[in-house]
């Protein structure tokens, strides 16, 4: 029969597989291990179970790995998902990409409102009070409906059989037909997940694809220690190509990882900010735009016993001159920055004028403008 592959399953779990005669190997994603390689399955590998167990660790692992398990599908093979704790790109980075799959956690996992009349359907029922974890997978709500429509061109599956719906009528669990193979979406049945693969191997796959299940006399003639030399070498080319892109996809989804944290989160606090937040926003947005003097108004009166009044100076001065001498000679700009439900009231306005005439005398400076940011 084909080949087992457990991704994320402990030693233990993999020594108990072996110990009952199955065909099994085991390895880790770089979630877990903290590597950073490639996962390609042996080549004789048709059977797949994967832990999702890892937060959100991680969205730049595995980019590039999808094709070897996609083939697995496409050629008839079965991967099976036990959801814990990960996000969508956990399973997309390593499998392709699943049309309409969208985890948000389910609030009651136990409690299965329907469950499919279909052996996956009854196998479910029986481990139902087992489960720990599930997410809804899909937004679909109609319990009437067995089967999805696939929207999404050419992500290849053809059709998802909702096998569970959970108290507000969305899948909990799914079996996704990609090809001629299967991508089964369960919950997690915490310790009860080895359970689970031996129900599958031993009661549902069986009927399914039988000819995963089929001995073989003649396999050993497909074991890559019998390859061709020249087979031999376009198989490695194809795992240096795989490596080099998805190291590249790697690079790549990194920087834009920080380019997220450093520049593009920072902008977006000018939209949900309050406060000190939105005011080093706002500083941040005006040195952005290359402005050629920006100053936090509280920072450079930090030693001065003062009203807090406004909080930012725009100065349209690059010269040579000290803060002091241009406030007083140059073209200058008053930034208040309110935060708050509603817009900004009559008052804010009074206020700003009030604290430009102010500073006008003050600075003996009439080049001066008031601005107010809110949001």
């Amino acid at each position: 029969m084909a080949k087992i592959l457990m991704i994320d399953f402990s030693e233990e779990d993999i020594k108990q597989l072996q110990a009952e005669k199955w065909d099994v190997e085991g390895r880790e994603t770089n979630w877990k291990s903290g590597k950073v390689e490639s996962l390609v399955p042996s080549l004789d590998c048709r059977l797949i179970f994967f832990q999702l167990n890892l937060g959100d660790s991680g969205p730049g692992l595995h980019v590039g790995d999808a094709p070897n398990f996609e083939a697995i599908l496409l050629d008839g093979g079965v991967i099976t998902c036990f959801l814990g704790s990960g996000e969508e790109f956990h399973l997309t980075n390593l499998f392709g990409p699943i049309p309409g799959l969208k985890l948000e956690v389910n609030k009651r996992p136990s409690f299965i409102h329907k469950i499919a009349d279909s052996p996956a359907g009854r196998l479910l029922e029986e481990f139902m009070p087992q489960i720990v974890k599930s997410y809804e997978l899909f937004p679909d709500e109609d319990e009437a409906k067995n089967l999805l429509t696939v929207d999404e061109e050419g992500s290849g599956y053809n059709q998802v059989e909702v096998l569970a719906r959970n108290y507000r009528r969305r899948p909990v669990a799914a079996c996704l037909r990609k090809g001629k193979g299967y991508l089964f979406l369960l919950p997690w049945f915490g310790q009860n997940n080895l359970d689970v693969v031996r129900a599958m191997l031993r009661q549902i796959l069986p009927p399914m694809t039988p000819y995963l299940f089929e001995e073989n006399p003649f396999a050993w003639i497909e074991s890559p220690d019998y390859y061709f030399p020249s087979l031999k070498a376009v198989f490695q080319q194809i795992q240096e190509e795989t490596e080099r892109h998805r190291q590249t996809i790697f690079r790549l989804r990194n920087q834009a990882e920080e380019l997220r944290k450093t520049e593009q989160e920072v902008f977006i606090q000018l939209i949900t900010g309050q406060d000190e937040v939105l005011k080093k926003a706002v500083d941040n947005a005006f040195n952005y735009l290359e402005w050629p003097t920006v100053v936090d108004v509280d920072e450079y009166w930090k030693r001065v016993i003062r009203i807090k009044e406004e909080d930012i100076w725009l100065i349209d001065d690059t010269d040579e001159k000290t803060i002091e001498e241009k406030i007083r000679s140059s073209p200058l700009i008053l930034v208040i920055i309110r935060s708050g439900p509603g817009p900004a009231t009559e008052n804010d306005l009074v206020v700003l004028q009030k604290f430009k005439a102010r500073r006008m005398q003050e600075f003996d400076n009439t080049r001066i403008k008031a601005l107010l940011i809110g949001n």
